[in-house]
């Protein structure tokens, strides 16, 4: 049994697989500080200091992402100019090992996850990058605990306000072929049943979700029909991932290193007048489960480099 397959079945493997669930364990190593290449530096391994970056924006959400990462052989934390903390660590892949490093952005909202976004890839230069955290569902077949791997993005907060109501100018961002491709093999090998460890089970969707800083909390809110009017297939809303699109968007065309982003997110409401903090952690931690397996798909071969 390879590595890649001993990860996929969860054992427990020398050179760092993980196995999800439990308390969180962030170790200290006495490691060099982290590499810092500059945006755009070469294309190929070589050229950047991580192949998977990932993003996440509330305690909770770094807390479980910080809970996979310490399991690896080779967990470090670091600390970068301007007071960021990084945690690295290393996971198995078919191909060979997948350099991970994560951060927390500085605030909630697209305008800083953009810019967490820049600054990763400007210290570590990932090709693929993850936003992981939680979200409120907008479906019914989407519930608390499940958790949503978005392929497209649909901005809500662009619009025209006028005498009759707001006039919304919505974007939709897909996410790269690379990342398409990668998901739909993950969905093939693992189905869309997750049943952790801890027991209990929860659903990975598949699709689009809402994004914008504007926090939902009605059930008959206007974003919410809006939404449904322009993709009836939206299944979540959140607050960042439009400013992580918005920032690829931008770098794509001047770094020919970079090669996708996506977002992965556990359902922690319905997005309405019940929405509250009570089901934070379970969803940030679905959601860190599921990158977790997701990472050994991430691993980009030669020529995608």
């Amino acid at each position: 049994m390879n590595a890649y397959q001993a990860h996929n079945t969860g054992l427990q493997v020398s050179g760092g697989t993980v196995s999800v669930g439990g308390d969180v364990h962030a170790v200290q190593h006495n490691h060099p500080a982290a590499a810092r290449t500059p945006l755009g530096a070469g294309g190929g391994r070589e050229g950047r200091s991580a192949d998977v970056g990932i993003l996440t924006v509330l305690r909770e959400e770094m807390a479980a992402v910080v809970d996979v990462l310490s399991r690896a052989h080779d967990h470090r934390v670091e600390q970068v100019h301007g007071g960021a903390t990084v945690h690295r660590a290393t996971f198995p892949a078919e191909g060979g090992p997948v350099r991970v490093v994560a951060t927390q952005a500085l605030e909630p909202g697209t305008h800083s996850a953009a810019l967490a976004h820049q600054q990763l890839r400007r210290r570590f230069a990932p090709p693929l990058v993850l936003l992981v955290g939680i979200a409120g569902g907008v479906r019914a077949d989407v519930a608390v605990g499940d958790v949503v791997l978005a392929d497209e993005v649909i901005w809500y907060d662009s619009r025209r306000e006028t005498g009759d109501g707001p006039r919304r100018r919505g974007r939709l961002q897909a996410t790269a072929p690379v990342l398409r491709h990668r998901v739909s093999d993950f969905l093939v090998r693992h189905g869309t049943v997750v049943r952790p460890e801890s027991g209990g089970e929860f659903r990975v969707h598949r699709g689009p979700i809402g994004s914008g800083n504007a926090v939902v909390t009605d059930a008959g809110s206007g974003v919410r029909a809006w939404l449904a009017e322009v993709h009836e297939k939206t299944l979540a809303v959140e607050t960042e991932a439009g400013g992580v699109a918005q920032a690829y968007y931008e770098e794509i065309a001047n770094d020919r290193a970079l090669r996708g982003w996506m977002t992965v997110r556990g359902i922690s409401d319905h997005a309405d007048r019940h929405k509250g903090h009570a089901d934070h952690e379970l969803a940030a931690r679905h959601a860190a489960l599921v990158m977790a397996r997701l990472l050994p798909y991430l691993r980009l071969v030669e020529d995608e480099r």
